[in-house]
């Protein structure tokens, strides 16, 4: 009997929690062996119809918790044929058959966006040990593939790429956003954190704002995590109404929003894949990009690219935005670029590696 453990804690989260929520169900028909066990508590997976397919060990142990080290001493990873933790938080001590998932090396790629120098320590020690330890590694864009092959020295026949999709329940149209004031808007997507370089997109702002009529709405968690930018939080509500802070919002306002945008802008300076640049194309609101970390992978020819270091770069790029033939233009090019994307290749993938692990496995148990 063969048996895939899968750490799915993070089921809820934002991110992975999203990339989790739309990779599981279309994964687990695919899977070669005898038991799948998922960790997690019952409220995670409460309204999720494979539940009734898979082992439940319930946990409510925290990610990057003390108690997370000792987890490879109960029963929650007993007569486990392979581990897969959608993550770089694997256990230091599982010595047991690993898969990771790593979406990006950013704690090693940009220090500087962690909080305190044990925090970033950890974070180090995890990646590195994970990715020595595991027989496999997926992720999310060639670019990371790179970034673990040249910062980490990983063998490039240990990774797979599998790029995330849009979940099936994305719309193609909706009601769209419109601002108290009808003034138009420019849209970033994300929370506030270094990495997210929002203090580039407020100076070309700035460098604009005469001769634009925009206003701009940032659309994210603006604190309660470890790595916020205060300063960026400050420099934003120094414009005044120009610039507005939407705080978390449902899917269905983010839709909205995106619907009724004229642009979104992602300034990022490290990305491992950027999920918002296919939620926007999808609804056909046109993307200006950074041609950093995997956007330009990502993007293809669907977005105007600027330098994230260079606020003049992405200014040029807003005035250029008013231009209603290159609206279309980037619209028409979004709508073909997605359909590149889905979360059935993603799981495609992801059952290939997984089943390799497997029936290597099943092979030596034999033999």
């Amino acid at each position: 009997m063969t048996r895939l453990t899968v750490d799915l804690r993070m089921y809820r989260h934002s991110g992975i929690g999203r990339y989790l929520r739309n990779l599981v169900p279309p994964l687990l028909p695919l899977l070669h062996c005898d038991s799948v066990r998922v960790l997690g508590t019952r409220e995670l997976f409460s309204e999720e119809p494979w539940l009734t397919q898979v082992e439940l060990f319930e946990t409510a142990v925290a990610i990057y918790s003390p108690a997370e080290q000792a987890l490879p001493f109960t029963a929650a990873f007993r007569d486990t044929d392979l581990l897969w933790v959608p993550h770089y938080n694997a256990p230091l001590a599982y010595r047991g058959r690993l898969a990771l998932t790593i979406h990006d090396i950013a704690p090693i790629a940009l220090p500087e966006t962690f909080s305190s120098a044990l925090k970033r320590r950890f974070a180090r020690l995890l990646i590195q040990r994970g990715v020595a330890h595991a027989s496999a590694i997926l992720t999310d864009s060639d670019f990371t593939a790179q970034e673990m092959i040249q910062r980490l020295g990983v063998p490039a026949g240990k990774i797979t790429v599998a790029h995330l999709g849009l979940e099936d329940s994305w719309p193609a149209d909706a009601r769209a956003h419109r601002e108290k004031d009808c003034v138009p808007y420019l849209l970033y997507v994300g929370n506030v954190k270094p990495n997210k370089n929002l203090s580039t997109l407020l100076k070309a702002f700035t460098q604009v704002q005469d001769r634009i009529p925009h206003r701009l709405l940032l659309a994210g968690r603006i604190r309660g995590f470890g790595t916020g930018d205060e300063a960026v939080i400050r420099a934003a509500e120094s414009f005044g109404d120009r610039v507005r802070f939407t705080g978390e919002i449902s899917d269905s306002v983010l839709i909205s929003l995106y619907r009724g945008a004229t642009a979104l802008v992602l300034p990022s300076l490290y990305e491992g894949f950027g999920l918002p640049l296919l939620e926007a194309m999808q609804l056909g609101c046109p993307v200006l990009a950074s041609t950093a970390g995997s956007l330009p992978e990502i993007g293809g020819d669907a977005a105007l690219y600027f330098d994230p270091r260079d606020p003049a770069s992405l200014a040029a790029r807003l005035l250029e935005i008013q231009d209603g033939t290159v609206i279309e233009t980037l619209r028409e090019a979004g709508y073909a670029r997605i359909t590149q994307f889905s979360y059935a290749k993603c799981a495609a993938r992801t059952a290939e590696v997984l089943n390799r692990l497997l029936t290597t496995t099943q092979h030596k148990a034999t033999q």
